[in-house]
């Protein structure tokens, strides 16, 4: 049975939406991950080959992936332009 244009415009609405909550869990973790290290690397008798890491090169790319998450989240094809719906 083929589905309804409504059918697909939910399913792809709730893709989008779970989607991009993975992928601002995934970036928060990883911006606590990189907080963490940027601690460590302050000591340098702990943790001396961590003063080779750009931490700002990796915060960037950390912000360039937000950005991008954000930008999936406002891509909505026609009919999925509220939130997502969730069968009951």
């Amino acid at each position: 049975m083929p589905y309804s244009q409504d059918q697909i415009n939910s399913g792809q609405s709730r893709i989008n939406y779970e989607l991009v909550a993975v992928d601002k869990k995934v970036i928060w973790a990883l911006r606590d991950i990189l907080a963490i290290l940027k601690d460590v690397a302050g000591a340098p008798t702990v943790a001396p080959h961590l003063s080779t890491i750009d931490f700002r090169r990796l915060e960037s790319a950390l912000e360039v992936a937000y950005a991008a998450s954000v930008k999936v989240a406002d891509i909505k094809p026609p009919g999925c332009e509220g939130p997502p719906l969730y069968p009951n």
